[in-house]
């Protein structure tokens, strides 16, 4: 059995035209995820791993059943500091205005008995 010949590659161009240059390769596009950032399954978990704990809300609901303004103060307060660990500043104040608005049902509901 004999090998194949190959055949030979004549130029398509007529041999007063310039033959086009190769196109270049496209550029790389890098890698999947941002340098520096952790590969593990599920990278939004591990940005909140660092963070420090949040101030407790039982302050808050303390200090809104026994003054009422007191505990905006301390709902201001911690919210700032939760915030700045990164946490969220919702839960002093839905602890606040639970309160309050169950201290002012009760005192209604008690006022009018």
């Amino acid at each position: 059995m004999t090998a194949p010949i190959p055949y030979a590659q004549y130029p398509t161009n007529p041999p007063w035209v310039t033959p086009e240059p190769d196109p270049a390769p496209a550029a790389a596009t890098g890698p999947h995820t941002d340098h520096g950032r952790l590969l593990v399954r599920f990278p939004e978990e591990m940005a909140r791993a660092a963070r420090p704990q949040a101030p407790s809300w039982a302050p808050v609901v303390f200090w809104t059943l026994l003054l009422g303004v007191p505990g905006v103060v301390s709902a201001v307060r911690r919210g700032a500091e939760a915030h700045r660990g990164g946490n969220e500043r919702y839960p002093y104040w839905i602890a606040f205005g639970t309160v309050l608005t169950a201290a002012v049902v009760a005192f209604l509901t008690l006022r009018t008995t």
